[in-house]
Order: C-alpha cells, then structure tokens, then sequence
C-alpha cells in the first residue's frame, strides 16, 4: 500500500516491448509498478523487427544495445538489404542497401553513436522481460486481463480477471498506463475516441520454418519484395536461415480466414520462393490491416496511453513500434516527476502535447511510403499491371520497378524523421532562433530548446571514448564549458533546494570531459559562459548561449525549473 492508500504507484496494461520498457524506466527508478499481461505464452507472430538508430541510444543508455543485437540472430552485415524480386529463387529486380552509400553512412556514424539493428519482437521482448525482472517494485502478471476501470479524484480503480481460472481482483493506482496496442481497452475504458483512415490493404502474415539459403545465397535481405503474377508480398527475414514471414494481401470480402490452411498458405509461399516442393512448416498465421489510427488525446485524467494504444501507423519505415519506445521515454521521466511530487500535474499534459504532433508527422510519412509501395509492385491497385513480369515482354515492367527503387528512400533511410522532432510544449524554454531544417532522409543536429540533444564525441577519464548520448538519461544534465563554473555551481544549489538531480558536466580543457574534435560548443550553440539543460528524456529543455553580467545562473536555472513542473506561469527567460 502507498502512502495515498493506493495499491501501486502505476499500473500499466500490456507488456508488449512498449509496456514492458516503461515499467523498466519507472522500475529503475524506484517507482511501484504493476503489469498486466493477457498472454502467458511467449509472442508467437514476432511482430516489428527493424530498430531505429534514434531507438537503438536509448536501449543503449539502458545497457542493452549489445544484448538485443546478439539477440537477432541475424549477423548484423545483413540488416540493411532490401530486395526487389520476382521469385526469390530468380536474380534480383534490384535492391536498396542502406549502407552503400559511403558518405551518408560517415554522416549517420558522425551523427550518432549507434546505427539501425534488427531484431524480431519475441526475440526483443525476451531481452526487455529478462531486465523487467531485476526491479524489486515491478510486478509483472500474465494470463491477466484488466477491466472495470474506474477514475477518482487522486486514484484509479481497475478490476483484474485472472484468464485460467476467473478470479477477480480490484486495484488501484496513482496513474493507470494504457500499452495495450490498437484494441485498447483502456482507450475505450477512458473514453478517448481514436481517428482512424480507411485500410490501404488487407494482410495476411504467416510464419513459417523453411530453409532458404539456396535461393538467397549470401545475399540475405531484412525484408524481399516478391512481385509476381502468383502472389505480390514481402518475406520478411527474421534469423537469415530458417525462420521467416511471408506477409500478402488478401480481400476479406471474398475469403474468409478460415480459407488459409496450412496447405494452401504453403503453396503460397512456394509461389514466393520459387520453389514447387519446398519443405515448409507453418507456424502461425495473423491478420492485420495497412491503415493508421490516432487516439483524440494521449491522456485524460490519470489515464495514459503509449504505442499503439495512442497511435498506429503503416508498417512503411518501422515507426510504430519505435514511436511507441520513444512515447516511453518522454512519459515516464514526467509520471517520476510528478509522483515525487517536484513537479505539477500540469507537467504530465505535456507528454501528449510533444507525442502526439510527433505522431501526426509520423502518419504522414507512413501513409505516404505505403501508397508509394504502389511503384515497386507492393499493394497494387491493378494486378494486371505486372502479368508479364516474367515474360521477355516484361522488360519494360522489371525496368519500371527496378527504376522505382531509388523512390523508396524514405521508407528505408529516415533520419530526419528520427532525429529532427523538435518539442515545443510548456516543459521546453524557447530561445527564439529559428527551427532548423530537416528532410525526412537529413538530419542537422541542433541543440535548439525542445531538440534531441546532439551527439558529439568526447574523451573521459583515462582516455575513455564515449558520447554525449551516454551522459543523457534518466535525470536532468547541465552541460557547459569551462568558463561556465558558474552554470555549475547553480545546478548544484538548484537540485539542493528543489530535491531533484542534476547531473552536470564541464566539456572542454581540464573539465570533466574533453571535446577531441573541439566542436561541441559550436554544435550546442553556445559561448564561453553557455549552458544547456537537458532533460532526462534526452531533449534540450532550455539554452543559455552566454551568461550576461547582470544574470545570476542560479536564479534562471531556478525559474526554468519552475516553468518546466508547471510551479509558475510561463515567462521570458533567454535574453535576446
């Protein structure tokens, strides 16, 4: 029982990769959580696989970027081919390989300290379980549905039902977390509408265990387009040797499910590769749609929503589960906050005013990479278009697509989209310089107040070489040159009298770290006497370019504070 009467300081619904990473966050940091699983069994459909760079810092601020590319199973030289075939068993129409071109690849390594990973969501959720279970205050409950939700003043109220055996119980909780994907039960329960577009396309996905290495070779692809008069799909890699997905579309007003047995989806996937009499064992099939869906809010009361909950999007770039990640990131630093109780409430509606612009902006690309699948024969609207592709004739058809390949690009290499969102809400303190430009596919780091903290390289202690990424998580960081002590000094007294932590690091000649490269101020975007907090999501929470003489640090650094946990109204705060 915690010290308001409530059973648990927050309970989150579901325990996807989603659920599962915000209990972590809240766990570390000693918040108490509870999880409620309707599966008992591990994820049979392994889901989402490709894994954001931008997604792949924050598994590495946990510690865990090693450990989910290990567990992938797929050599990491074969993350980055997508390719475009008739069959897979027949030469490539083309491919697009993130990696190939050089410059780019040094304008991402120089960007961040990661790149792309892959990993199949059951082999991912084994990885976030394992590490769920090291937190004394997280309970995690499987085989447990939640319903019956009921809102207080300073408490929510929700009924457990235990599947096997229909035992009930009641708990209630400070704050309630809705991670329970696009059905969510708790959207419903919270009376939160959800927006949804009309679906682009029907599918069906079906795992299967086959050896392919005879037909792809060591040219193994993430995902293989397959576009021919049989069967236009994708067969999505999932271990590069034996366990695979073979995802198509199919019209739900002419077959019903129960039309894909085992056998016909077999002849399919045959159809796929090549391959008359390939040995295939089926292990699963799911229906799903192409279509996006945005929830009216993100939160309402002491309901919140994450993942797929709040939005869905295409599977055209891998943004929802590596949106739903991020979510994660950016709620659980404002529920800590708020529960300690240095911050107000009002902190929490923030979460919904930055994720959920971000996911607008992200349904826009998804939906426009589906439509444009059209090009490369995915999701056609005229099948007949390609009923020669395997003909001489089809030159003309093979030559189209391979042409299209180039115009995929968005889809595949988007570091603009992941790197470039710029918060603008009540928790960021605005300095007025101009937003900086992104494309989709560019990224121009900034430091500007609402930005993703830059990476840039620095050295510690005995010649360490890390990032500023590893400095950035889980509290507040102040960073600032050497002539910034004041800055320094002012964090210190402001994390006294507020009771909060701030961590603060000196980057230059004789402070904390050195700058090798001798950039970061100018890519922070700051002076001699600047300084920049960082908030424990990794975002820029407020710059101070130079400290004017007649400006006292401490008593902006205390101002910020008050404007970010909602303890004053907003007000000026940067000179100029």
């Amino acid at each position: 029982m915690q010290e308001n009467g409530t059973d648990h300081d927050v309970v989150i619904v579901g325990a996807g990769p989603t659920g599962t990473l915000l209990a972590i966050e809240l766990g570390r940091r000693g918040i108490d959580v509870r999880v409620v699983e309707r599966r008992r069994e591990r994820l049979r459909h392994p889901r989402a696989s490709g894994i954001h760079a931008r997604t792949m810092e924050l598994f590495r601020q946990l510690d865990l970027g090693d450990e989910i590319r290990r567990a992938s199973g797929l050599p990491s030289d074969d993350w980055s081919r997508y390719v475009y075939l008739t069959r897979l068993n027949r030469p490539p129409l083309g491919v697009f390989d993130q990696m190939l071109n050089a410059d780019r690849v040094a304008q991402a390594r120089g960007q961040s300290p990661e790149m792309h990973a892959w990993c199949a969501q059951d082999r991912l959720e084994d990885v976030l379980r394992k590490r769920l279970r090291t937190f004394a205050t997280v309970t995690l409950d499987e085989g447990v549905r939640a319903t019956g939700i009921t809102e207080n003043t300073d408490s929510v109220e929700l009924t457990l039902v235990d599947e096997a055996t229909g035992a009930e119980e009641t708990v209630s909780a400070r704050y309630l977390v809705g991670a329970d994907g696009g059905r969510s039960a708790v959207r419903r329960a919270a009376g939160i509408a959800s927006q949804e577009s009309p679906p682009l396309s029907h599918q069906v996905n079906v795992c299967f265990e086959a050896d392919l290495t005879p037909y792809i070779g060591d040219e193994v692809g993430v995902l293989h387009w397959i576009v021919n008069p049989d069967t236009q799909g994708c067969v999505i890699t999932y271990d590069g040797a034996r366990q695979w997905v073979y995802s198509w579309e199919y019209d739900p007003e002419t077959l019903a499910r129960d039309h894909f047995t085992p056998q016909r989806c077999t002849d399919v996937i045959r159809a796929a590769v090549g391959v008359p009499d390939l040995d295939i064992r089926i292990r699963g099939t799911f229906f799903w749609q192409i279509d996006s869906a945005l929830a009216d809010s993100f939160g309402r009361g002491r309901v919140y929503l994450v993942g797929d909950a709040a939005h869905r999007f295409p599977p055209a770039g891998g943004f929802g589960m590596n949106s739903g990640l991020q979510d994660v990131q950016n709620l659980a630093w404002k529920l800590h906050e708020v529960l300690r109780g240095t911050a107000s409430p009002d902190l929490l509606a923030t979460y919904g005013t930055e994720r959920r612009a971000t996911a607008i902006s992200n349904t826009d690309l998804t939906l426009f990479n589906a439509r444009k699948t059209a090009e490369v024969g995915w999701i056609l609207t005229d099948p007949d278009s390609i009923a020669d592709i395997e003909l001489p004739q089809g030159e003309a058809t093979r030559r189209r697509i391979a042409e299209a390949i180039p115009g995929q690009e968005a889809q595949y290499w988007s570091y603009g989209q992941q790197f470039g969102r710029i918060y603008e809400s009540a928790a960021v303190v605005p300095d007025g310089t101009p937003l900086p430009e992104h494309s989709v596919t560019d990224y121009r780091p900034s430091a500007q107040p609402g930005a993703h903290a830059p990476h840039v390289r620095l050295t510690g202690p005995e010649g360490r070489e890390l990032s500023t990424i590893d400095l950035l998580h889980s509290r507040f960081v102040l960073l600032t040159p050497p002539a910034g002590h004041e800055w320094a000094e002012a964090a210190r007294e402001t994390a006294r009298r507020r009771g909060i932590a701030i961590d603060t690091y000196v980057i230059g000649d004789r402070g904390d770290y050195t700058d090798p490269d001798g950039d970061w101020a100018d890519c922070y975007g700051l002076g001699d006497t600047g300084a920049v907090l960082v908030r424990p999501d990794g975002h820029v929470a407020f710059r101070a370019p130079a400290l004017s003489p007649d400006q006292d640090a401490a008593v902006l650094l205390g101002d910020v504070f008050a404007r970010l946990f909602g303890t004053h109204p907003a007000r000026a705060l940067v000179k100029g």
